[in-house]
């Protein structure tokens, strides 16, 4: 529920706004809206957290390797991170965008044979599999504690689950980066609403998966008889357990594994090279590049950031179960810097100290809690249920320490046993809490002080059934009622050229409309409104083999079209406004 909640607000919400702002880095906002101080703390934290990320994802398929081989751990991580390195270095964004789409294929066949095989044929059906995990405590509906101590309850997996899951869809570059690359706003929602159906697919087959590991070894846990070193290798080692005499599935599961790891690793690679480039190659050294020249220096910090990937998965190591690690990962780096998103997008009042004051806040309180938690993790209480090894066919040895004087316990323990569900709630809490405090306390924001196009009213996008009232009172004393006039007719021209961009019973496709329209443009200080009759082209031309577009709202050049099918275009009659409009633009 709560990915499929978060791919529709960002279908929704956020998606829309980004891709009307056009940036190549999303962080860039945080400059507009706030200060450069704000994105570059931004920029540098997301860059960690990807790295810290992509080391953990690394680390998930060589364990699998090694459970499934007997290749070393550090030898498969080599080997992995090479591979992935060289063909998104290699190939870019449209190479990681294919790879990402036949590996979603490979990922849906292995969680296919796994669950057919182990289920279905292994332990003899649906009904066998939960009622073993149901006797067995293992299938929960009714876990409703408000205790956040409590590891997960229907309240941490519906609102830590989903701003986990926000803090990915709506804000983490590699995300924004793939659906700016979509043609259309249009076609992006569909490609937002087909995932929440993808993944909801994924994570039921998974979670099913976790549903069956237990059914089969519900009576010996191969973790407490020491046959595996890791939670994370009781997959692999039921695969090898239950699909080993069956030839192929094996390397099945291993490509269901690294097909996995390696899209979500050569899109982080993509992503944090641009965010480099953008905010602090060319932010803060403020040099412009050419294409050439910021594509080569793209594939160098691939190749460059692939090495830092493989040097942390050593530390990463340290960190426990995969899962908990990435998950509190988002909380920790990802929360704040959703935090601050929500700061700008729906606060008006927010200045660049409460948004840079409110962003260093919440990150030192999560990295409080996170350290704190991995320091103590030896004096908290257990809470998982209890696994047996009374039906092991093997003897196993297991040694208790028993001490006559008790443990000193931290004083901080039940603040550090917050379950890690909730760190993204937290962190986007303590952001808006001391972000607007301080604002207020340093001058905050007059409601024409801000351009509204770097808002989001939070009535209109969020509660558009809300009366009029209420939704003029949430948009805090912002004017948007030119802005929208604005955007509907922007939204309508780019309507119309797509509908007009490719006709497929002629070579070229031209429209008739040549009436011109008014615009008006307000001043946001001075509430000055102007109004400026534009001139439509005649022709709407698109030419099929230069693909080269003509918009509707400059002077159009003159155009002439040869037999051999090709444009010629004077561009003598559009001022220097219109050709750069003409280059940024199309």
């Amino acid at each position: 529920i709560s990915w499929t909640v978060a791919s529709t607000i960002t279908a929704l919400v956020f998606m829309p706004k980004f891709r009307e702002m056009n940036y190549t880095s999303a962080y860039e906002y945080l400059e507009k809206r706030f200060d450069r101080a704000v994105r570059m703390c931004a920029s540098f934290t997301f860059s960690s957290f990807m790295l810290i990320y992509m080391a953990i994802v690394l680390y998930a398929p060589a364990l699998a390797l090694s459970q499934t081989t007997g290749l070393n751990i550090w030898l498969s991580v080599v080997s992995i991170g090479v591979i992935c390195t060289f063909y998104s270095s290699v190939g870019g964004m449209k190479a990681v965008i294919w790879t990402d789409v036949l590996q979603a294929l490979v990922i849906l066949v292995g969680l296919l044979a796994s669950i057919i095989q182990g289920c279905l044929i292994t332990l003899g059906g649906f009904k066998r599999v939960f009622s073993i995990a149901y006797e067995g405590g293992r299938i929960e509906f009714d876990s409703i504690s408000p205790d956040p101590r409590t590891r997960h309850t229907i309240w941490s997996l519906l609102i830590g689950g989903s701003l986990n899951s926000l803090s990915t869809y709506g804000f983490n570059q590699t995300q924004v980066q793939r659906y700016m690359c979509v043609r259309s706003t249009r076609g992006a929602k569909q490609a937002l609403f087909i995932n929440a159906v993808g993944a909801a697919i994924v994570i039921i087959l998974s979670s099913f998966i976790g549903v069956i590991l237990y059914a089969y070894y519900a009576g010996c846990d191969p973790l407490t008889a020491k046959r595996v070193s890791d939670v994370d290798q009781i997959f692999p080692y039921f695969v090898m357990d239950v699909l080993g005499g069956k030839p192929g599935l094996p390397g099945v599961f291993l490509a269901c594994i690294f097909s996995g790891s390696l899209s979500t690793i050569s899109s982080g690679l993509n992503s944090l090279a641009a965010v480099i480039i953008e905010d602090v190659y060319k932010g803060l050294m403020r040099r412009k590049l050419s294409d050439e020249r910021q594509g080569l220096i793209s594939k160098i910090f691939s190749v460059v950031l692939g090495a830092v990937v493989m040097l942390l998965t050593y530390v990463v190591s340290y960190l426990g179960s995969v899962l908990n690690a990435a998950l509190s990962l988002f909380g920790v780096l990802s929360g704040p810097i959703m935090g601050v998103f929500f700061l700008g997008f729906f606060f008006p009042q927010a200045n660049r100290h409460g948004g840079l004051v409110g962003f260093l806040t919440s990150l030192a309180l999560q990295l409080w809690i996170f350290l704190g938690a991995q320091i103590t993790k030896n004096q908290m209480t257990s809470v998982r249920l209890n696994l047996t090894i009374d039906n092991c066919t093997e003897p196993v040895n297991i040694t208790t320490i028993l001490t006559s004087s008790p443990i000193k316990r931290d004083p901080l323990i039940d603040f550090y046993s917050v379950s890690y569900m909730w760190y993204t709630p937290i962190a986007v809490l303590s952001v808006l809490i001391v972000g607007l405090t301080v604002s207020y306390l340093t001058r905050p924001h007059k409601p024409n002080e801000i351009d509204p196009k770097l808002l989001i009213p939070i009535g209109d996008a969020c509660c558009c059934c809300l009366p009029k009232r209420i939704r003029d009172f949430l948009r805090c004393g912002v004017d948007y009622e030119n802005y929208f006039q604005e955007k509907h007719a922007y939204e309508s021209d780019v309507e119309m050229k797509e509908t007009h961009l490719y006709d497929t019973s002629k070579k070229h496709s031209f429209s008739s409309n040549t009436a011109s329209r008014t615009l008006s443009v307000t001043d946001a200080n001075t509430k000055h409104t102007s109004s400026s009759n534009v001139v439509s082209p005649t022709p709407s031309l698109t030419n099929r083999n230069t693909k080269r577009k003509y918009p509707s709202n400059v002077v159009s050049p003159t155009l002439s079209v040869a037999k051999n099918g090709d444009v010629a275009y004077d561009n003598s009659a559009l001022n220097l406004a219109d050709e750069e409009f003409l280059k940024t633009r199309f």
